[in-house]
Formats: structure tokens, sequence, C-alpha cells
């Protein structure tokens, strides 16, 4: 899309740098390459970086340590010459980090990233402190940094900045960035979509949107994702109240004979919403789920042929799948259908012991992800309405910022970038036409209009678990493959136009 706005053009200083630069390299361009070499000479100042980063708790549950992340993130910013402001939907919310950096180039990105991290857990479950950032050896990876949103996403967000700081370092940042930092993603704030769409004018006017992340798979091969689920996410909740149960505080469960019990049939509720297999048996809900279309078969073909189920199943930590059938089926299902996932309950007595009590009170967390053509709206009312059709109207239903489902075509701009981004890294990705996970890019490609694309090198684990984990090699690869795509997508532009 072109700038609506004439760009600035670079400063006397930065001509006469490059100027001079060039004239010390006998007049050569600056290559990729050379980048690349600073990245490797730069690497211990920008591990020190991401480690003192990462030992900031920025747990977007309790609040903890988010403010001097924002802060952290807020200084790199405006080290790098952009114009910094913070952002929040509320006075309750999480800052949002908002960055302009005006190069003087003639495309524009939009660089997403979230700085908020889940709570550690329980302590005594990690090998290693939780915000300690410690670099350990583990096999087969060699020295792996721990530490709570290393791998997701935290610390790939510092190391982006510092691919752009680098690239900066050498005027060669080929396109003007607008920073898009989130301290809520963990949550499903409200801050970013607020920010989006007060500014819908401004942000639309951008050619591409990004997503760094550590995309290898532990067999080393990286893997490009077009499209996400969305993700709605629930409370179902009931207690005792005139229809039937405990109205004043628990009850000895002798009385569960003649009184009802709150948590059975919350138990019931959500039984009645899937199948026997642990599909979806909302009402309605599968009428809204499309085929999917050629371009994607034809991706789902080609990863079967990569695709190892076995070693999947073990990174997972399970023993078999509940899809029988070939690769091409489980693909299918994993990635072009919906499901309907508890993610907690909570009632009564858990502690030590045994304490016989009939609750006065259930809750249940549920996340349901959607795929195209789902919308929320629709899905919840889908949902509302079959617990209605139940008998289950008294449970009340809690509800979060959703994410609707976001898809981009191989065939874009950006997707054929972040290919030839890995390739020239020696490295042949795997293409995924979706992936199960969400994120809220749909705010770019549906709102904005603004095609998007994540990538990058490196390798990770244990998301949202203890001895969470990135590869420290992976982790420096991962800020070349940053260059890469930035000149890649210019690039790649510049040879369809």
């Amino acid at each position: 899309m072109a700038q609506a706005e004439v760009p600035r053009q670079l400063s006397a200083a930065s001509l006469v740098r490059k100027r001079n630069r060039n004239e010390s390299n006998g007049g050569d361009t600056v290559t990729i390459e050379d980048m690349h070499r600073d990245i490797d000479k730069l690497w211990p100042r920008h591990l020190r970086t991401t480690r003192d980063i990462l030992r900031i708790p920025s747990v977007s549950m309790t609040g903890e340590g988010i403010q001097e992340t924002a802060g952290a993130l807020s200084e790199m910013l405006s080290e790098m010459g952009a114009k910094v402001t913070q952002f929040k939907a509320n006075s309750d919310s999480h800052p949002m980090v908002v960055g302009d950096l005006d190069v003087g180039a003639s495309k524009t990105a939009l660089l997403y990233g979230m700085y908020d991290v889940q709570p550690p857990g329980d302590p005594d479950l990690w090998d290693q402190p939780p915000f300690g950032a410690t670099i350990v050896k583990r096999e087969p990876f060699g020295k792996v940094l721990v530490n709570r949103g290393v791998f997701n996403s935290k610390a790939s967000l510092v190391g982006t900045l510092l691919a752009i700081e680098t690239m900066l370092e050498r005027d060669e940042l080929p396109m003007n960035v607008h920073f898009l930092l989130e301290g809520e993603e963990e949550l499903g704030g409200d801050s970013f979509p607020k920010y989006v769409r007060k500014n819908k004018t401004k942000l639309s006017k951008a050619d591409v949107a990004f997503g760094f992340d550590y995309g290898e798979n532990a067999n080393g091969i990286p893997v490009i994702s077009l499209g996400m689920k969305g993700c709605m996410y629930l409370d179902l909740s009931t207690r005792g109240s005139k229809r039937g149960g405990p109205m004043n505080g628990d009850i000895h469960s002798s009385d569960a004979v003649i009184i009802e019990s709150p948590v059975w049939r919350l138990v019931k509720a959500i039984s009645s919403m899937v199948d026997e297999n642990q599909d979806p048996a909302i009402d309605g809900m599968w009428e809204d789920v499309v085929e999917p279309s050629k371009e994607d078969l034809a991706l789902v073909r080609k990863l079967c042929k990569v695709f190892d189920p076995v070693n999947y199943a073990r990174e997972a930590g399970v023993e078999k799948f509940k899809v029988k059938g070939s690769k091409e089926k489980l693909l299918r299902k994993y990635l072009f259908e919906p499901s309907l996932n508890i993610d907690g309950i909570v009632a009564g007595y858990n502690g030590e012991g045994s304490k016989t009590i009939l609750p006065d009170s259930a809750r249940a967390k549920i996340d349901i992800r959607l795929v195209p053509n789902m919308s929320i709206e629709r899905t919840y009312k889908r949902v509302a309405d079959h617990l209605k059709k139940r008998g289950f109207s008294d449970l009340k239903i809690g509800r979060y910022e959703d994410y609707p489902w976001t898809k981009v075509s191989v065939n874009e701009t950006v997707s054929k970038a972040c290919i030839e981004a890995m390739r020239y890294h020696g490295r042949e990705p795997e293409i995924w036409p979706m992936t199960a996970g969400s994120a809220p890019f749909y705010l770019f490609d549906q709102f904005l209009g603004v095609p998007w694309g994540c990538a990058g090198l490196g390798h990770g684990g244990k998301a949202h678990a203890p001895n969470e984990f990135a590869v420290v090699d992976g982790m420096r690869e991962f800020e070349k493959s940053v260059v890469t795509l930035f000149w890649k997508f210019v690039e790649t532009s510049e040879k369809g136009s």
C-alpha cells in the first residue's frame, strides 16, 4: 500500500555516515551477511540485554514487573530514535508500548510483539529460578536459556529489537517501523485492539505486519504458519439458587441425596457440549465450518511428506492421538476443525485429606478454537442457545477479549518473503496453512487490510510450563533471520511491482 504521508528523508548526518562507511568499504554495498557478522560480534552484549529484560517478571495476571518492562522497552525504542508513547485501554490496563521509527523509507512495517508472560506456577517444579535467565546445558540442544517467557515470546521480542538496532547502526533499516508491543496478550486484554481501532486510518497505510518468533521445530526445520485459529474464552459458573442447591455456603455431603449439587449441574452442562470423542457438539456450530481450500489441501499434502506424528506426540508428552487414520486426516482435523477445551474447573474442597461437603458453587474455564468461517458472536449465541435448550439457562457465561481466526495466502508478498528468508539461511521451511494456536493478527488482515507474516529461526519449548527454554545459539540465529526477512520483504516487493 502506498504511504499517504511523504516520509522524511535521511538526515544529513545519516547520509555522511553512509558515505563514510561506503568509502571505508571501497564503495561496496553493505550486504545482509555484513549485518549477520555484526550480530555475531555484538552477541555477548545482545545476550546480556535479553537476559536482563527476561529477569523482569512482567506477569500480566498479577501485574508484577509490567511497568518496569514497559519502561525498559520504551527506553530501547527511544534510543533507536523512535517516537515512543504508552497506551492503555483504561486506567487499570497494562501499558502498550507504541513507537514510530521513520527512516525515510518508501515502505512501512507494523511490528507486533508481546512482553507479558504467564505466572511461573510452583517454583519447586522448576530446575532453575523462573526469572533467573539461567543458561544450562541440555541434550540434545547444547546451551539453553531457562526462564518464563523466553520462548513465549519475550526473548524473541527483545531479539527483534536488537536486530533492528543492528540495522540502524549500519543505517540499513529498509523500512519504517511502527512498533506495537502489548502487555496483556496472556490476559486477552483490550489495549491492543482498542489502539488499532482508534488508529485505523494511520495503521492501514502500512505495507506489511510482522510477528517474529522462534520458529524452528525440534528437528531444526523452520515452520511458517499462514493462519491461526480464533479463540473464545468463557467462564461458565453456577451456584445454589431457588431452583436448587445450597444458597448460604457449603453444606454436609450427606444432604446430596435430597439436594441438588451445583457441581454436578456444571459437569452435566459441559458434557452436553462435546460428543464421545470430545469434539464440539454445540447445536449448529459445524454449519459455520468451511472445507479447506485447494491451496490449503495442497500444502497439507506437502506437509504429510515431512510431518512426524510420533515425534509430535513425544514432544507433547502423550502416548497417542484421539484421531485414528492417515497423516492427512490428522493434519486436516488439527488445522481446520474447531475444538472445545476445559482449561480448569474450580469447586469444593481440594486440600489434603477428606472433607465431605456439598459445594454451593462451581466454575469452569472453557476455550473454543474457531476456524474459517466461524464468527465470535455467532458462536457465543450458539453456546448460549445450546445451554438454554437443555435447561441450563441459569448458568452464567463470562466473556473476555476474543480472537477471530486469521489467514493469509501463500501467494502474498510477505509469505513469499518469509519462505525466501528461511531459504537464504539454507533451511527449507515447512509451510502450514493454519496453526491451532491463536494471536490477535486478525486486526491486521481483517480490520486494517494489511497482510501479515510470522517467521524466524531459533527453537524453544515448554511454553506456559515449568522449565520454559530457548536454545542460545538459536537465539543468535533468530536475530539474523529478522534482518534477512526485512530485506527479503523489500526485495520481493520490488520484484512484484
